[in-house]
């Protein structure tokens, strides 16, 4: 018989017993007494019979009291292995987390050993006593719940770190964003209160990445810039700095990466300031001059726009570490420099070869020097972008008046047989024709060439009028002066030019010359005179040709400061106030100022700069191999006279050169040197020769 069938047999005889007796105790005792036993005794019985029950269950399964409170001990225990791991696995990942439950866990820990649970802190293994068989049952459900809790407070504290832990990871990359080595990237999304540990890991893990890439990338940002064309000389520091930042990288500690890389940052800036600020000089220098040149009408519209964007372009430029992009902006402004040269020579070629093919009548045309000039192909030799723009000014400059009047008397020429009808009509009606007559640009040029073209007509350039009769032609001779000669001879431009008459000539000379105009027409022309020469004045007036005559230019010498502030649009007067100290500073500390030092503004205003202040000082003033000087004359002066006086002895000669190097305080040139020689008194008996001073023996 099964353990089953016993433990039910056995109840069914208590249940019968119980019957019995109650039956026994109604019938000899009464019904009271049976009524007590209904009320005792068949409780005892029905418990009696649950005892062998649960005594028939726990026989039949092997499972005993201790054996119970053993499993529970076991199972209390795996969870907290899981807590102790779970924590353990996220420290070793995360050193910087800490969940703050140390002396909880250490107390669960002793209460685990109070139940005869032996738990290692660090590694969850567990092992289960001989006193767990006489643990509390009641303990191990405490303990579960505890861990249950503690479980609770790692996710609640994990997950504040993880929010924490992307705030400092945002502040990283803003301070890269802010030097633009970042792009501005969208803030990291904080784990929801309800996220797991896992899902706080992958937002966390997530986020390090993306800023371990962007953190690498500046790195390499700010090498790579030190790899440009202009090194800088600070590069060992700088690349100690990155290699810093690489390695507190690797151990991810990117608020110590990111301080490295702006370390760098800040020395390539440092290092970088000097070239980038003459470097930006440079290229607006450049823009300005095409500015000047006003070659608009004479190259292609998207040069102007390229010209444009690039000066835009390089007035959002503010950081020395924008030099190679700053470099980038020089390279494209002196191809698209170039491009306008090209475009102006091929111009100027098409149009003369227009000219040149159709029969021109003397006088008509002048074909200019630049058509057999390659500006272009000299210009690309030039690297220095400051000789670069000189060279590039004047050749646009000449190449822009060639192509105008080449143009001009092109399109005169290519539309000639179509007005000259209209001429020759209004001739023969009224017997004259005026510009207005004639609906179209350059009328006074097509009246000019059909006068030259057709003989019996009169022409007056300054209305301008073509009549039908005899015009008069004279010989025109401008006599050239200038007010100073020189060693050298000078080369001076005269032009005669008024309706159909245009003509050229030149005059070398040291102090005076001619030039002889024939065949002029009748009328009022405009005459105009270069001198060659900066030091004098420019000369535009009319003169009027009635018969053969003789007119005179005189070249008048302009003051030093009048040359220098020429071209200068700003009133240096103005700006010299925020100028002065600089100024006196470096006078008190080199004894001059020279356009070759570092000054205070635009290289193309310096020279003007430092005239009006020689005006307001009344200190001396002078060019200098190209550079201007301003020195204070009183002072060589006196050095001059205690070289004569001290220095040399009678019969010994100095030249100028050894003058400036061993005694005089400002780099002044020879004729300086001979106008102070010159002035001084006569106790000191000198020749001077070309080279130097001799002193003569008494």
């Amino acid at each position: 018989m099964n353990a089953n069938r016993r433990t039910a047999l056995g109840i069914g005889a208590l249940v019968v017993l119980a019957a019995a007796i109650g039956a026994g105790v109604f019938v000899w005792s009464g019904s009271q007494a049976a009524t007590w036993f209904v009320l005792v005794g068949v409780p005892l019985f029905v418990v009696l019979g649950i005892g062998l029950y649960v005594r028939g269950v726990i026989t039949r399964s092997g499972t005993s009291e201790q054996q119970f409170v053993r499993t529970r001990a076991r199972s209390t225990a795996e969870e907290f292995q899981a807590l102790l791991r779970q924590r353990q696995e996220l420290r070793t990942a995360y050193p910087d987390w800490d969940p703050g439950i140390g002396a909880q866990i250490e107390s669960a820990v002793g209460d685990f050993e109070t139940q005869g649970v032996t738990v290692d802190r660090e590694t969850g293994a567990f092992d289960l006593g001989k006193g767990v068989k006489s643990a509390d049952l009641q303990e191990f459900e405490r303990l579960s719940n505890e861990t249950e809790r503690l479980e609770d407070e790692v996710e609640s504290s994990f997950r504040e770190f993880v929010a924490g832990d992307l705030s400092r990871r945002e502040r990283v990359l803003d301070r890269l964003s802010e030097v633009d080595l970042a792009e501005p990237s969208e803030s990291f999304s904080a784990p929801d209160s309800s996220a797991s540990v896992a899902e706080c890991r992958d937002v966390l893990d997530g986020s390090r990445e993306a800023t371990r890439e962007t953190v690498g990338a500046a790195i390499e940002t700010v090498r790579e810039m030190r790899r440009g064309g202009q090194r800088a000389d600070d590069g060992g520091a700088i690349e100690a700095d990155l290699a810093d930042a690489e390695a507190a990288l690797d151990r991810g500690e990117f608020e110590s990466a990111v301080e490295s890389v702006l370390e760098a940052r800040d020395r390539l800036r440092d290092e970088f300031s000097g070239s980038f600020n003459e470097e930006l000089d440079a290229i607006r220098d450049l823009v300005d001059a095409v500015d000047r040149a006003n070659v608009d009408p004479h190259v292609e519209a998207n040069s102007i726009d390229e010209v444009d964007r690039i000066d835009a372009a390089v007035s959002d430029l503010d950081s020395a570490l924008d030099l190679s992009e700053a470099s980038r902006h020089r390279s494209d402004l002196r191809r698209v420099c170039l491009d306008m040269v090209r475009t102006m020579e091929q111009r100027l070629v098409g149009h003369a070869e227009t000219l040149r093919a159709a029969d021109l009548p003397p006088g008509y045309y002048t074909e200019p020097d630049a058509v057999d000039e390659r500006f272009a192909a000299e210009l690309e030799d030039v690297d220095d972008l400051e000789r670069f723009t000189e060279r590039w000014e004047t050749a646009a400059t000449d190449l822009r008046d060639a192509v105008e009047t080449a143009s001009t008397k092109a399109a005169v020429v290519e539309a000639y047989d179509d007005v000259s009808e209209t001429i020759e009509v209004a001739l023969a009606e009224r017997g004259e024709v005026v510009g207005d007559d004639l609906p179209m640009r350059h009328a006074g040029q097509f009246l000019g060439l059909y006068y030259r073209r057709n003989e019996g007509l009169e022409f007056d350039p300054s209305v301008p009028v073509l009549r039908l009769g005899d015009v008069e032609t004279h010989d025109l001779t401008v006599e050239v002066a200038y007010e100073h000669g020189s060693e050298r001879p000078r080369t001076a431009t005269v032009a005669l030019d008024g309706g159909g008459y245009s003509e050229t000539v030149t005059v070398e000379t040291r102090v005076a010359g001619t030039a002889a105009f024939e065949n002029v027409p009748a009328g009022t022309h405009e005459l105009s005179a270069d001198p060659g020469d900066d030091a004098f004045s420019a000369i535009e007036r009319d003169v009027t040709v009635d018969g053969d005559a003789s007119v005179s230019v005189e070249f008048l010498e302009q003051e030093l400061r009048e040359q220098l502030c020429a071209d200068v649009e700003v009133d240096m007067t103005e700006v010299l106030p925020d100028m002065r100290s600089r100024l006196e500073s470096s006078f008190a500390e080199e004894g001059y100022v020279s356009t070759e030092m570092d000054l205070p503004v635009q290289d193309t205003h310096a020279a003007c700069l430092l005239a009006v202040w020689s005006d307001e000082t009344g200190y001396g003033i002078c060019r200098s191999d190209g550079d201007v000087v301003v020195y204070d004359h009183d002072q060589i002066k006196r050095e001059v006279t205690n070289v004569l006086r001290y220095n040399i002895d009678p019969g010994d000669r100095v030249s100028f050169a050894e003058l400036r190097q061993n005694f005089l305080s400002a780099p002044v040139p020879d004729s300086v040197i001979r106008d102070v020689v010159g002035g001084i008194d006569g106790e000191h008996s000198v020749t001077m020769t070309e080279t130097g001073l001799e002193t003569n023996e008494h």
